[in-house]
């Protein structure tokens, strides 16, 4: 393992929110995301959601309808248009830059996914405004699968400056793909609020959740004054409600102000 540590903070002075992310898709990233937006909801916060591009979509009536933006949305009490929340849509479910290409077109972070974070960054550097919303941004598939045609999905929370939520398959294998994915985020000093084995099997060979506890430590410099993200376990059949309270009493981040 390398030296490099992992980042952990709130994210920066004025930053009330976090980016979920995966070691690959399909894993519960919208699930995790959703039992997050109504915990906070529920506990009197504004959530304000976004999921910038979402492929596989389906039509309706002649517009590109994204399923998993939509339970994001409903999650934070609809508190904003849903073409704000996801904008950039594509038929194909495929990464977003194919899914692009397919349709004619193409995405470049800069001129197609910054202006839609934009109001995050204008909001840390508001205190006021900060103070009254809680930002959940999911990205498009894999931390480290393309978004764009020139950034990878962890570009949001390295623009954005909020910590990460990293979500896995609980399953074997699942370690080496954390471990990867944790020395990425700290190479960029992105902050981890939490890890989260996701969809744990009623019964399984391999217990990951206490060798992951047992290896995070060695993933942390000695020096950095860092703590080991904590971890949450989730089974696959686990009661949304009851995730989203564990995730808000177990984040190492910045709920209120």
């Amino acid at each position: 393992m390398s030296n490099a540590g992992t980042a952990l903070a709130s994210g920066g002075p004025g930053h009330r929110g976090v980016v979920i992310l995966a070691t690959d898709t399909e894993v519960g990233k919208t699930f995790i995301g959703c039992a997050l937006a109504q915990a906070l909801c529920h506990a009197g916060i504004v959530v304000k959601v976004r999921k910038p591009v979402e492929t596989g979509c389906t039509s309706k009536d002649g517009q590109l309808v994204p399923a998993d933006a939509c339970l994001l949305w409903a999650a934070a009490d609809k508190a904003e248009p849903l073409d704000i929340v996801c904008p950039l849509r594509f038929s194909l479910p495929v990464a977003a830059p194919q899914a692009a290409k397919h349709a004619g077109t193409s995405l470049k972070f800069d001129r197609d996914i910054a202006p839609i974070l934009q109001p995050v960054t204008l909001t840390a550097n508001d205190h006021a405004a900060s103070a009254k919303s809680f930002w959940v941004i999911e990205s498009a598939g894999g931390a480290l699968s393309p978004l764009t045609d020139d950034h990878l999905n962890v570009q949001l929370a390295a623009f954005t400056k909020l910590p990460v939520i990293l979500i896995a398959h609980d399953r074997l294998g699942t370690l080496s793909t954390l471990f990867a994915h944790i020395e990425s985020l700290a190479q960029r000093a992105i902050p981890i609020a939490a890890i989260v084995l996701n969809r744990r099997p009623k019964q399984q060979d391999a217990d990951n959740l206490t060798a992951l506890k047992a290896w995070l430590p060695h993933l942390v410099r000695a020096d950095s004054g860092s703590l080991p993200p904590p971890v949450v376990s989730v089974a696959q059949d686990a009661n949304q409600q009851a995730v989203g309270l564990e995730l808000l009493n177990t984040m190492n981040i910045q709920i209120k102000p």
